[in-house]
């Protein structure tokens, strides 16, 4: 069964954020949300903006494109 679309946005999300070493605290205050908001995001159980979408690509210094071309894997 394939994983939602949350799920798969969630899993590049904790991606990015280990690669770059940080907390999940980290992360949300750089995006300018909770941890425990960011943390639903990173498991799947909801669903980013797109207002948000853009600030995490801009932190990342990541193209939208960039962001979501893993959630086909």
């Amino acid at each position: 069964m394939k994983k939602t679309i949350n799920v798969r946005f969630g899993m590049i999300l904790k991606r990015y954020r280990e690669g770059r070493r940080l907390t999940q605290e980290e992360f949300a205050a750089e995006c300018e949300i909770s941890r425990a908001y960011y943390g639903r995001l990173e498991r799947g159980e909801h669903s980013a903006t797109l207002e948000l979408c853009e600030k995490i690509a801009n932190y990342l210094d990541v193209t939208y494109a960039q962001l979501f071309e893993m959630l086909d894997d």
